[in-house]
């Protein structure tokens, strides 16, 4: 299992860590403060957030918002310089605790010292987020960044879970931390036009996996647009129908993602995950929703190698079959002028914040198309696909 290990300590290491031993020093270039005032009472009754500046990354607690270790978290939230009616969601990513292998390399703390450090000295300026690129196509949107430290790729409703191996109760609550973000932020924004939910490795599952839910908040005068980075919602056999019920079972996904947000769309339980992807263009056709990965992304192929054997080994899915996989989601969603992906050759694991102006990929006449020209296209409008 030593291999194991090292693919999920790879995941954290791209994605974002617990934050204990992150430097608390902040960029100079994107401020941050923290809200005054935010109590239980103003998160129960939705009441908008308060205390937010033009560019400037405030953190905002919500102590009904767990972490897998049960202490409070919150969000981190920017306000355009622009005044626009645009809004950015991102959530972040950091691998999936569901043994003792996993749960060990997986981020579980996440407050306003960690934001402070993690977020604000690495990610604040980078990608998606840089509001100094003029190519960036949400540079000026309003920007809401959503930590991970639940373990559940952001989609949980399992609280005082018990994980064989693991010390404790875990709070798997990313679905419903999500929940409560949402009472607060869609008054805080009662004028936004467009959202785009978007997020990348667990952060990426987690954007498909609450798309639902966020719509169904925002109500149906917002455009809310999806950008998937490297969160394949794969069938089986490419995700083994076993960790598939592995994972819905520990977090709790068949109440919330399953019965509530896809009903009768979702009516196989060892395949739930690619219908509930097939589900979401066609249920909201006016939206457009984006997948991007590589063609045999090394973390992902490492995290359904947890599948092998009908769960009882450990062996990453090949390159071949992992692109495969991603064929697949692409096939499954064809009949939908509304879904696209940008598929690229290699291994790498994540775009939007590692390579977001750099990333290409085949186009069909020949050429090579931009992924931030590709994010662009999307936003403003209409998705294709770029690759194989």
């Amino acid at each position: 299992m030593r291999v194991a290990t090292a693919l999920f300590l790879a995941v954290c290491a791209a994605c974002g860590s617990s934050g204990d031993d992150t430097p608390n020093d902040a960029s100079p270039d994107a401020p941050v403060s923290t809200e005054a005032g935010t109590d239980a009472p103003a998160e129960a009754s939705g009441q908008p957030i308060t205390g937010l500046q033009p560019a400037t990354w405030t953190w905002v607690d919500f102590p009904g918002a767990q972490c897998r270790d049960g202490t409070p978290t919150g969000i981190g939230v920017s306000l355009s310089p622009n005044a626009s009616d645009k809004l950015m969601i991102f959530l972040e990513g950091g691998g999936a605790c569901f043994n003792s292998t996993t749960c060990g390399s997986n981020p579980f703390h996440f407050d306003a010292v960690t934001f402070g450090g993690q977020f604000m000295s690495v990610e604040s300026n980078a990608g998606i987020f840089a509001r100094g690129d003029a190519q960036n196509a949400v540079a000026d949107w309003n920007m809401v960044y959503v930590p991970y430290c639940t373990g559940d790729v952001h989609a949980g409703n399992a609280p005082n879970a018990t994980v064989p191996g693991v010390v404790g109760a875990q709070q798997f609550v990313g679905y419903t931390n999500v929940t409560q973000y949402l009472a607060r932020l869609v008054p805080t924004f009662s004028n936004v036009k467009q959202v785009l939910l978007t997020g990348h490795s667990a952060g990426g599952f987690g954007a498909a996996l609450d798309y639902v839910q966020v719509a169904r908040a925002f109500g149906s005068n917002v455009e809310v647009d999806l950008l998937d980075d490297a969160g394949p919602l794969m069938g089986n056999p490419y995700l083994a129908a076993c960790l598939e019920t592995k994972m819905s079972t520990l977090w709790g996904l068949t109440n919330t993602l399953i019965a509530q947000d896809c009903g009768s769309d979702c009516n196989d339980p060892n395949n739930d995950l690619l219908l509930y992807w097939k589900h979401l263009p066609k249920t909201y056709p006016s939206a457009r929703f984006g997948f991007i990965d590589s063609t045999g992304d090394s973390v992902i192929a490492g995290f359904f190698g947890f599948g092998a054997n009908n769960c009882t080994g450990f062996a990453a899915v090949s390159p071949a079959q992992y692109e495969a996989g991603l064929l697949d989601m692409r096939t499954q969603v064809a009949p939908d002028a509304n879904a696209g992906s940008f598929i690229y050759a290699g291994t790498d694991h994540t775009t939007l914040l590692v390579a977001y102006t750099t990333r290409t990929a085949p186009a069909s006449d020949g050429g090579t198309v931009r992924f931030e020209d590709w994010v662009k296209t999307l936003v403003g409008g209409s998705v294709t696909n770029v690759g194989p």
